[in-house]
């Protein structure tokens, strides 16, 4: 009950305020709702349509120390400096963050991971940002022979990385297809850095693993007595045969060119490797990643030249539509210019105010209409009241029609006095109290007339 009063006073209130200022009347009933319903459709646009990026999001390299891993530290490093968190999750290698990333409840978002490895599948659930970087492939043996076939490699000792490493079967592959492994092959499963302090120690013939020119790796098995690097004459041949592989030169002098190493140009394969995202992954993200990309990636090295990193292709995903952008047009002007909040921030506000401005248009081409319709209603009224009169007064009527006709122009003329309207009304206004003028000395010549018949009718009576 005490809700129901509430209401009616409430009722009650709008209504007094209504007669005494229309234009409040008009606020209350056009433009409050209307705000409403904008603020509205703009707030659950801001919270559910195109939200903001997190904050943080999880990544997965490689073992600890790790190309991979240094590379994630790497981008890390420059997310950071937009305010975002780059969590690190360190794995076995590329096949294992591929597995990682499949999973939707493992919690990592992106990894890098090696080109060959993703199946059509993935497509469903995954997207690539393209090419990131080249990892060399050096195969290092102990012998005085010179080894430049994979067949030379039967019935060796071999380390080709720990399982679920991505070099691991693709060496695999590539040997298989050489006719490189027999029965007295034997592989030893040992980390890369192990694999090199093994075949210095003459424990094993051949140490496979990948690298860049100047990790200490590298250079710790060029500088072993006794050690050489594998020129794989073939290397054209098997990246044609293996996907996953390609074929680059190390070229003479590369490594020191003081003690002349390499002494002769080298044939090797490389791993080409890219990074993978959840197709969920909040696009200002992706977008900031892949600056990321470019940053850590775009100078020159030994086996890629200026800006070749990044690269849109090949790839074994299809590319995110904001790699696609990435690559073909470049950075937006807010992206140029404006901080990484800033911009994502802008993107919203275009992304949902241009939407909810064009379905406002026909809303804000109506409202004119219904504000004129709510200023002059009241006027309306009272010239449809009027101009019922005047037709009744064509008509003609009795004595008895004739004093109903007075009371009512003197309801509506006190109608018309107490009407209160704002300043676009009062050309309305006007007009009304000019038909009432017309109304009043339309039922004034009709009692005139009335009066002049029942005079003329006594003087001149009718003859019986």
């Amino acid at each position: 009950m005490r809700s129901l009063r509430i209401t009616a006073r409430l009722a009650a209130w709008l209504q007094t305020a209504a007669d005494a200022r229309p234009w409040l009347w008009t606020l209350a009933v056009v433009a409050l709702p209307a705000a409403a319903l904008v603020l509205a459709a703009m707030f659950v646009t801001y919270r559910l349509v195109d939200p903001l990026p997190p904050r943080r999001f999880e990544f997965a390299a490689a073992i600890a120390g790790s190309g991979y891993d240094n590379v994630a530290r790497r981008y890390a490093q420059i997310l950071a400096r937009d305010g975002v968190e780059l969590k690190i999750r360190n794995s076995a290698g590329a096949v294992e963050n591929l597995e990682l990333l499949r999973n939707a409840d493992s919690g990592v978002q992106a990894a890098l991971s090696t080109l060959g490895f993703a199946q059509a599948s993935d497509a469903a659930t995954l997207y690539s940002l393209g090419g990131a970087f080249d990892s060399a492939i050096f195969i290092f043996y102990k012998g005085a022979e010179p080894i430049t076939q994979l067949a030379q490699l039967r019935g060796k000792r071999l380390s080709i990385g720990t399982p679920g490493t991505s070099l691991r079967p693709l060496v695999l592959r590539a040997l298989e297809a050489g006719d490189a492994v027999d029965a007295a092959s034997r592989f030893v499963d040992l980390d890369y850095a192990a694999g090199v302090d093994a075949l210095i120690a003459g424990d094993i013939d051949v140490a496979v693993f990948p690298g860049q020119l100047n990790a200490e790796i590298v250079q710790r098995a060029f500088a072993a007595r006794g050690i050489r690097l594998m020129n794989v004459t073939q290397a054209g041949a098997i990246a044609k045969t293996v996907p996953g592989f390609k074929r680059i030169v190390l070229w003479r002098g590369l490594v020191s060119l003081s003690r002349d190493i390499p002494d002769a140009d080298v044939e090797l394969l490389a791993t080409g490797n890219s990074v993978l995202v959840r197709q969920e992954l909040h696009p200002a993200l992706q977008y900031l990643l892949l600056q990321a990309m470019r940053e850590a990636h775009w100078a020159p090295g030994p086996f890629n030249r200026l800006g070749e990193f990044p690269s849109e292709q090949p790839n074994d995903l299809p590319l995110s539509p904001t790699a696609e952008r990435f690559y073909r047009s470049g950075p937006t002007f807010w992206q140029q210019y404006t901080s990484f909040w800033l911009t994502s921030l802008l993107d919203r506000f275009v992304f949902f105010v241009i939407p909810i401005v064009a379905a406002l248009i026909p809303v804000i081409g109506f409202a004119p209409r219904l504000y004129h319709w709510l200023g002059t209603r009241r006027i309306n009224r009272l010239h449809r009241e009027l101009g019922k009169l005047e037709r009744e007064l064509a008509r003609g009527g009795d004595n008895a029609s004739s004093a109903e006709d007075r009371m009512l122009v003197a309801e509506i003329e006190a109608a018309v006095h107490a009407l209160k309207v704002s300043r676009p009304f009062e050309a309305d206004l006007h007009r009304l109290k000019v038909h009432l003028r017309m109304v009043q000395d339309q039922l004034a010549r009709s009692a005139s007339n009335r009066i002049e018949s029942r005079a003329l009718g006594r003087a001149h009576p009718l003859p019986r």
